[in-house]
């Protein structure tokens, strides 16, 4: 996987690439990340978005006892080896003031202890090593737009796919670093 962070800047304040109306969109992010990361981590989730004017659609939570069967690859093989203790993942999309989509797929891994959950983190956080499979059936997510969290046993992974009408990639880059602070479903 690999985590991701905020992109760099070219010439006059404006990515390469990147329309003036997708400008501002990114100006929004990069000055209100902080913030936005805050929100989340205190459990406000709609702040959280806001605060980076994205606005969040329809959610799809999803909880499971069985990781291994919710999972591919190396991250599959090494959940049949080490059981987690459950699983929440929650899937939606985000869209910008331009009408840009990306959806979101955020999953916390609950370990049986640290040790456990550092290893699969340190799998996890491995471009190409696998992943957990999205809560909505025929979404792909590539894992180009990545980040994970370990907070004592349990793992965050957060990551963020174009959809339809896209994203400036500053956005696509900085969701999943929020992500990754939220709560899960049912907590905060």
């Amino acid at each position: 996987m690999g985590t991701t962070s905020l992109g760099g800047v070219v010439g006059g304040g404006e990515s390469a690439g990147v329309s003036a109306a997708d400008s501002a969109v990114v100006r929004t992010v990069r000055q209100n990340l902080t913030a936005s990361k805050r929100a989340a981590r205190k459990g406000k989730r709609k702040r959280a978005w806001s605060r980076l004017r994205l606005r969040r659609g329809p959610r799809r939570p999803h909880e499971a006892a069985e990781c291994a069967v919710l999972s591919h690859g190396g991250v599959r093989d090494f959940f049949l080896e080490n059981p987690c203790r459950g699983l929440d993942r929650v899937q939606f999309p985000l869209t910008d003031a331009n009408g840009g989509t990306v959806v979101v797929l955020v999953s916390w891994v609950r370990m049986p202890g640290r040790r456990r959950a550092r290893e699969f983190r340190e799998l996890i956080d491995v471009h190409g090593t696998g992943d957990i499979r999205p809560v909505v059936p025929g979404t792909r997510f590539t894992g180009h737009h990545y980040d994970s969290q370990r907070r004592g046993s349990t793992v965050v992974v957060a990551e963020a796919e174009p959809a339809g009408g896209g994203a400036p990639e500053e956005v696509l880059e900085t969701v999943p670093e929020v992500a990754t602070k939220l709560p899960a479903p049912g907590k905060g």
